[in-house]
């Protein structure tokens, strides 16, 4: 992944090709590195449970590390409810 602007469905389907294809690791690594992380099209439909983990992987590789921007449609408000686990959407 060398482009630091990617929408959130898409980078989710990277993310379950790379845990069938053993890359699964070596992306986390890639994403960790990026100096800005843009999510765009943020949680448009209710996450499964493993688009939940990834995500939380994804930002946790980069919590207070590096930039990450998210940009939806959909309220912050509504964010909660989308993401489906009061404990990963906090």
């Amino acid at each position: 992944m060398h482009r630091p602007l990617v929408r959130a469905p898409r980078l989710l389907h990277e993310l379950a090709v790379s845990r069938g294809d053993g890359s699964y690791a070596r992306l986390l690594a890639r994403l960790a590195k990026l100096d800005l992380l843009a999510l765009d099209d943020w949680v448009l439909a209710q996450l499964t449970d493993a688009e939940r983990r990834d995500l939380l992987e994804v930002i946790e590789d980069r919590s207070e590390r590096r930039s990450t921007l998210i940009a939806s449609q959909l309220p912050s408000t509504a964010w909660h409810a989308a993401i489906g686990e009061p404990s990963v959407a906090d």
